[in-house]
Parts: structure tokens; sequence; C-alpha cells
């Protein structure tokens, strides 16, 4: 039970924050290397009977899409949507098909970029296959997982990454945020785009991930919490340094 809070916490609080804003994006959508699309939303029930991979599709969360796909990794073992339908497979390390660049509107990944070791290729590939806007997770901090299953386990990232990442590739970030608990993951939730002129009334200009960064440092519970230790632990090594003088 606590090895699955550490890694289902945060995609529930992730699946809120893409709630919050799928309903605002239409035309073709692509989740890339989206698994069975299933957002793992599981019920107190779920978690009591074990049954962690219950919830709903994550393409239940895009009500007004022209068109939905999902894709996967050539070889992964889920090669049929849940539909029956043959699932699209995509190698973001290498060459995209030419029928695919520029082909969807918008662009989903889900914690996938932490199993690529070619971040840059996969990345640029990503962006290529958008005409517009990508919606994209990864874990700032987590577990080591899904080596046991053949996914390597390579990289972790930060806003300085992951928005580096989108300006080299033309895109502007217009949403950024951090998810934030005790004895849980810590995912990065971005949404970008090739044309945020069309997003200006639905998104205010972010704050540079400097400003970012400052601000959830010194504001997050996280960091008063570890404030609280620290002054707990100097306060008891004190006490115990006197006690032992003492004697």
């Amino acid at each position: 039970m606590i090895k699955e809070r550490i890694f289902r916490v945060p995609r529930l609080k992730t699946n809120r924050i893409l709630e919050k804003f799928a309903k605002d994006f239409s035309g073709d959508i692509i989740n890339v290397s989206g698994s069975n699309d299933l957002d793992k939303n599981a019920s107190l029930k779920d978690y009591y009977f074990g049954n962690y991979d219950n919830g709903k599709r994550y393409k239940d969360y895009f009500i007004n899409a022209r068109s939905y796909t999902v894709s996967n990794y050539p070889g992964d073992k889920t090669e049929i949507n849940l539909d029956k339908t043959a699932m699209l497979m995509i190698d973001l390390e290498k060459d995209i098909p030419e029928e695919l660049l520029g082909k969807y509107d918008v662009v989903f990944n889900h914690t996938v970029f932490e199993h690529i070791f070619d971040v840059f290729t996969a990345f640029k590939n990503l962006c290529s296959i958008s005409k517009d806007v990508i919606i994209f997770i990864v874990p700032q901090f987590q577990q080591i997982h899904d080596y046991e299953r053949g996914y390597k386990d390579y990289w972790r990232f930060t806003p300085f990454s992951v928005d580096c990442l989108f300006k080299k590739n033309g895109y502007t970030v217009l949403y950024r945020e951090t998810t934030y608990g005790f004895s849980e993951s810590m995912y990065l939730f971005y949404i970008a785009s090739k044309q945020p002129e069309k997003w200006r009334e639905k998104f205010t200009p972010i704050l540079s991930a400097e400003a970012y960064i400052n601000n959830r440092n010194n504001g997050s519970s996280f960091t008063l919490f570890s404030k609280y230790l620290l002054l707990a632990e100097t306060l008891f090594r004190k006490m115990f340094s006197i006690k032992r003088k003492n004697h």
C-alpha cells in the first residue's frame, strides 16, 4: 500500500490538473506511449483490494476531441486498444514516419521520458508530430521503477530542463505545475504551444523557472516541514550535548 502511494498519489493529482484543462482542447489528439490509456484513478475500495490500475480512460478527459489515438513503443505488451482496434506504434528515438509529422493538434505524454535514454531526440520527435499543443508530465523525484518489466529508468527532470527542452524545439510554456506531498513522488505537469498567442485568454503569463522554483521552495509545506525537523534536530543535539557535559 505504501509503495503504491508513492506512485499513485501524484498521478491522481496530475489527473485532476488534466481534467481542468483537457476540455479546452479539440481536434486530433494522441496519447503517445500511453499503454492502455487508463488513468489509474483507483477508488479507496480498489486500493483495499489491490486493483490499483482501475479507473477511466484518458480519452474520456478530452471530451471535445475530433479523434483520439493511443500509441505505444514497438514491442510493448499493449498492442490492442481497449476498443479492440490496433494500436499505433511509435519509437520516439527513431525517425518519425512522414505521415505523422504535424498530424495532431494535441500531443499528450504521461511519465514516459524517464524511461527513454536519448531524451533530446525523443523530445524533438514528440514535438514534431504536434501542430500546436503538448501536454507533458514527467517525474522530478521518484523511486527507480519498472526495470523489472524491461523499461530502464534513466532520468529525472527539473523545471529548468523541461523549459529548455520546449524552448529548443520552438514551443512556449503556457502552464507549469509541480505536485507536492509526503511519502509520494513529485511530478511536473506542463502545457506548451507552438502558437502561444492563440491561448492568451486561457493562460496567463507564467513565472520564469528561477522565480517559480524560488516561490515553491520558500512556500512549500515540504520545505517548512524540513525546517522544523532541522530545528528539532538542532535542539536535540544541544540538549544531548549539555546532558553529556553534566555527566
